[in-house]
């Protein structure tokens, strides 16, 4: 949930600005000049040419295991779940089926509720009722979470249908989350937030209740569904200034000082209730803003949180997140986003949908998130109309105030069907592999025979599409299976295709989005991995354009950038993989100078060097990159990133460890020795 997408009665968006950050603004020009055919501009890719693409899978870096797709259930659930079992049922086949998307995920709002006395103002659905009975007239801090009857456990049938009908179909990981404490634990009374937006909304002694409360809430909405909560989320996009008393939905602030008190409130409130659910945090709007959250929590903090979610809102700032959750060996999930797109409400309209893959595909390779989650799949069409938002949110458009549910048309856009060429196909246990391809995203299949790939041509032309494989061990014959989502295509079942060596050679239509089953390929091609393990070679920093080096000051080896000089040993460093067969993004690695022998290490939070030791965790690094040819170094004993102190560009500046910024002086390419790498300088 975001700031306003207009001044509707809708759920808060982007404001103007946040959109369009860095190098997008740029590039909202180009795609202005294709706005008429509906369709964007062509990815960057490692080769192309106009009409011509050529993408490199990568097996030899190996994302999590992928737990799956999924939508939160507010506020589409607490409508539908109440309506005709027939509509209901097709709805969750729609999502959970099959034959429909193949969701494995929900999460589910627990809600806070407003007074009976306060007259409805929430949109459609947004009201969702508490688990709070009060059996009486109202008295000052009435509620007492161990009083049986100021429970409901009846309450949010409908939203707790849904549960249950994921559940037979198949779902298998459950979250819940808060928006709003109940409106009796509030300053402003209302659960749409206080009345100046950067105050937080939660009374500062309520604390414990809410967390009381939560727990609670937990508990009954699993006793009556037999579903199995994975996480709590107790704060939703904290730390901004949209929630606000009056607005239509439910919202709360909390400032940094205040998400780090509810996370530890609520972590020991579940610790004595012998509840082990994970709490996940902090659910915050965009990854820039998380990382400022995460990094102002103290050590004990951050340890009470099992997972890490973020939304993408904003999208700046998702790789520090990722180097976040890699430092922290914490699972990082991107929780909710959709997009509504750039043309007014269509469903046949491709535009929407290439928007939506392409903020899949950067979120996945540059997060590398454990699962992908949509906000609420099903959107209501009456707001949607050009009446009103004039928008293509959702992947299915429903009337959430029909005349009549059981005829309330369901209509799928393209955003549903480009949506199932990623869901059906890239299914829990597979592993995202790197391409060096933006609009490329490649999966191991679960159990790692055959692969999946999900190819996007935004573009108003056909496109020779080129898929190198010779990452693989092996690539067998097996035919390839094509599915294709376009203009006049629904997921359609194209006819196979065949490799020819380690090549896949076919042409995609314009304004597609491709998935090929590759049940044939298996295995990592250890000649031609991108892991920088071989012959030494030098890290050159991508903000100086330096190298790191090896100077003695002082008499001892101390670490700096110098003007890079491929012959200088003292620039050169050979990479170790600790355990060789682990083709994971958290792969360690040891580093060690050429002309001195040591290893790079940390002691306390300063880099210096050691003897070579493979089990120090301070000569232990992680290599994280999007398959682009640039990478981060994430030491395994600090979570601080390789950094050129201060972003200073001079030769002989100090090279040190920082927590991740994003900043380019914490990106380097890596060349190899004498140019003779297979791919020089892909990290």
């Amino acid at each position: 949930m975001f700031p306003t997408r207009k001044p509707s009665a809708s759920r808060p968006r982007p404001r103007p600005g946040l959109r369009l950050p860095g190098a997008a603004l740029a590039a909202a020009g180009a795609a202005a000049a294709l706005a008429a055919t509906g369709l964007t501009g062509p990815p960057a890719t490692a080769a192309s040419t106009a009409g011509t693409v050529t993408v490199r899978l990568d097996p030899s870096y190996q994302q999590p295991p992928f737990q799956g797709w999924g939508t939160a259930l507010a506020w589409f659930a607490n409508v539908t779940g109440g309506w005709p079992d027939a509509q209901r049922n097709r709805l969750a086949d729609d999502l959970y089926g099959a034959n429909g998307l193949g969701f494995t995920i929900a999460r589910y709002n627990i809600g806070g509720g407003d007074s009976p006395e306060t007259a409805p103002y929430m949109r459609a659905g947004a009201a969702v009722p508490g688990y709070w009975n009060r059996p009486g007239p109202e008295a000052p801090d009435w509620w007492d979470p161990a009083d049986p009857d100021h429970w409901n456990p009846d309450t949010d049938a409908n939203q707790r249908w849904w549960l249950t009908a994921a559940k037979a179909r198949g779902a298998k990981t459950f979250e819940a989350f808060s928006n709003s404490a109940p409106y009796f634990m509030t300053n402003s009374g209302r659960v749409s937030g206080a009345v100046n937006g950067r105050q937080d909304n939660l009374r500062s002694d309520q604390y414990e209740r809410f967390a009381a409360y939560l727990s609670g809430a937990l508990q009954r909405a699993q006793n009556s569904t037999g579903v199995t909560f994975d996480s709590l989320s107790p704060v939703n996009e904290p730390n901004t200034d949209y929630w606000r008393a009056g607005g239509r939905q439910e919202g709360s602030h909390w400032d940094p000082a205040s998400q780090a008190r509810m996370i530890s409130t609520l972590r020991a409130t579940l610790d004595a209730k012998g509840i082990t659910t994970p709490i996940a945090a902090m659910d915050e709007t965009n990854p820039a803003l998380f990382r400022t959250n995460w990094e102002s929590y103290v050590p004990a903090v951050r340890d009470a949180v099992g997972r890490l979610n973020t939304h993408t809102y904003g999208t700046n700032g998702r790789t520090g997140v990722r180097d976040i959750a890699k430092a922290a060996a914490t699972p990082l999930w991107m929780s909710e986003v959709d997009v509504g797109g750039s043309v007014p409400q269509s469903f046949t309209d491709m535009s929407p949908a290439l928007d939506l893959v392409d903020r899949i595909n950067d979120d996945i390779r540059e997060l590398e998130p454990r699962a992908w989650v949509l906000w609420q799949a099903i959107e209501d069409y009456e707001n949607m109309t050009p009446a009103h938002e004039n928008s293509n949110w959702g992947l299915i458009q429903t009337d959430f105030t029909p005349a009549d549910a059981a005829t309330e048309p369901l209509r799928k856009n393209k955003k549903y069907w480009a949506m199932a060429n990623y869901s059906r196909f890239v299914r829990p246990g597979a592993r995202v592999i790197n391409t060096d391809g933006d609009g490329t995203l490649a999966a191991l299949r679960p159990g790692g025979q055959g692969a999946v790939v999900v190819h996007t041509n935004p573009t108003g032309a056909d496109q020779e599409l080129t898929l190198n494989l010779d990452g693989f061990r092996s690539v067998g014959s097996a035919p390839v299976e094509r599915y294709t989502t376009d203009a006049t295509k629904n997921l359609q079942r194209e006819s196979d295709v065949t490799t020819v060596g380690k090549t896949l050679k076919v042409t995609v239509g314009a304004g597609s989005v491709t998935t090929f089953v590759l049940l044939g390929v298996a295995g990592v091609n250890t000649a031609a991995t991108t892991a920088p393990t071989g012959v030494p070679r030098q890290l050159v920093n991508d903000n100086s354009g330096m190298a790191l080096a090896v100077a003695t000051v002082n008499g001892r080896s101390t670490p700096v950038q110098r003007t890079p000089d491929p012959s200088d040993p003292a620039q050169r460093w050979t990479f170790t993989k600790l355990s060789p067969a682990d083709w994971s993004s958290t792969a360690a690695y040891r580093i060690t100078n050429v002309k001195t022998g040591e290893a790079l290490a940390t002691s306390e939070e300063v880099l210096g060097f050691a003897t070579p030791g493979s089990s120090s965790a301070r000569q232990k690094w992680m290599r994280s990159t999007t398959g682009d040819g640039h990478a981060t170094l994430i030491n395994n004993a600090t979570g601080k990133l390789l950094d050129v102190t201060g972003a200073a560009t001079g030769d002989g500046a100090p090279v040190g460890v920082y927590q991740p910024t994003t900043g380019s002086n914490q990106s380097w390419t890596l060349p190899g020795d004498g140019g003779t790498d297979r791919q020089p300088g892909l990290g």
